[in-house]
């Protein structure tokens, strides 16, 4: 096996290609390029390190294939045996969503290169300023804009890459994860700059998201009271559970005499398919939970809902081992909760406007009734690290982040910094 340089003329001046020749193979010369450089010192320099790897038989052989198929070849032999449905789902999406139409006709020897650190970097870039350029159609033929990506998003797509580079490096087939050099820009904001402060208009104030308050809590609660909603909505509301969790939980799991619940399991969804999983996230998301007296009531009534429905559908009632399950018994969709919670408030919202215009309520998900639950159990006194234990966090500093500032905080900061200096100073 010998490295070498082939020089290359081109239009202005030359190039260097560094390439080992790995003699008759198969009774056909095999020659592998490894890298191109524009100046022959660089080639040289990298040709001696490649020589001293096949010299002391360290040099990695990288195979003759594009990212796509190493992705390809990831997915087959590490991510499907190892990981769960709902991680390979999401690792397919980001794959055929953006990695392979993006970097996929790429050689795999390319990422073994410093060239590929500007290459993904650019790649990151394209994510999260460029997408918004590029159209799509929807199902009714519509075309619409493209959104960027968030910050958080795209450190998925620079773990997925990391993931397969290092595992060619554990097959011996690269010799480095250049994704580890690789920088996700921050995300910027343009500043404007006011030459004129006379013509600044200073009326165009913003208002503050104060969050959702206990009042709006309750009557979100009270629309979907004596329905397939009411249990799930009330668990979210009342214990902070999320939306997978809640969909999980057996009716086994469930003590009401000793006012306990265990979660230990959750129902997910997994590309077109439904997933249940009697396993959690990590090892602080299997808790026991105690109820509170209000919770507990609710459950009854849903099991009076159950009942009601049981002599309604008759054989055909299906016996379901969920807690929370739709008036034919069976269990509950994911996508059901969340489609149906938006559409049955924004329903109640513009009946309330047409009665009252003045009438505002915050924009809420179901999923923002986890958020109100952690909120709420800390701004009445709770303490942080019982809140984490609840919510099932695996890092306090994920309870901390899922809190949101109120008005009523940052009223209480300012009237404590009043207390501090009232002796001091005197405010005519």
């Amino acid at each position: 096996m010998k490295v070498s340089i082939r020089k290359n003329k081109l239009k202005k001046g030359f190039s260097y290609t560094v390439f080992v020749d790995y003699g008759i193979v198969n009774g056909h010369r095999k020659r592998e390029t490894l890298d191109t450089f524009t100046t022959k010192k660089s080639a040289e320099d990298y040709k001696t390190k490649i020589q001293s790897q096949v010299d002391n038989n360290s040099f990695v052989y990288i195979p003759d294939i594009t990212f796509s198929e190493a992705i390809d070849e990831w997915m087959e032999y590490y991510v499907k045996p190892t990981l769960d449905e709902t991680t390979i789902v999401g690792y397919d999406l980001i794959n055929n969503k953006y990695l392979k139409p993006c970097l996929g006709h790429i050689p795999l020897k390319v990422f073994n290169t410093p060239t590929a650190i500007n290459i993904i970097n650019n790649y990151y870039k394209y994510l999260l300023y460029d997408l918004e350029k590029e159209t799509y159609k929807t199902k009714s033929g519509d075309v619409k804009n493209k959104k960027n990506l968030s910050v958080c998003s795209v450190e998925h797509h620079k773990a997925q890459i990391s993931g397969m580079l290092s595992y060619f490096m554990k097959q011996g087939k690269l010799d480095r994860n250049i994704c580890i050099n690789t920088v996700i820009p921050k995300a910027t904001t343009t500043d404007v700059v006011v030459n004129d402060i006379t013509k600044y208009n200073n009326e165009d104030l913003f208002e503050e998201d104060e969050g959702l308050t206990i009042d709006q809590a309750v009557m979100i609660l009270n629309i979907f009271m004596n329905t397939e909603l009411m249990l799930p909505v009330a668990i979210s509301i009342f214990l902070g559970l999320r939306r997978s969790e809640v969909l999980g939980i057996l009716k086994s799991r469930l003590n009401k005499e000793k006012r306990k619940l265990c979660i230990d399991s959750s129902k997910v969804r997994a590309g077109k398919k439904i997933v249940f999983k009697h396993r959690m996230k990590n090892k602080t998301s299997r808790r026991i939970l105690y109820l509170p007296k209000i919770l507990i009531r609710i459950i009854e009534l849903d099991e009076e809902r159950q009942k009601r429905n049981r002599k309604l559908y008759k054989e055909n009632y299906y016996e379901s081992q969920f807690l929370c399950v739709m008036d034919n018994g069976s269990p509950i969709n994911p996508d059901y909760v969340s489609r149906t919670f938006t559409r049955k408030l924004n329903e109640f919202i513009k009946e309330q406007k047409e009665l009252d215009k003045n009438f505002t309520f915050p924009h809420v998900t179901y999923h923002t009734l986890r958020h109100f639950n952690i909120n709420n159990l800390l701004e009445n006194g709770a303490l942080l690290i019982d809140v984490q234990r609840n919510s099932g966090h695996s890092d306090i500093h994920t309870t901390i982040k899922y809190t949101y500032d109120t008005l009523q905080s940052k009223s209480a900061i300012a009237e404590k910094t009043d207390e501090i200096y009232k002796n001091l100073i005197e405010i005519g």
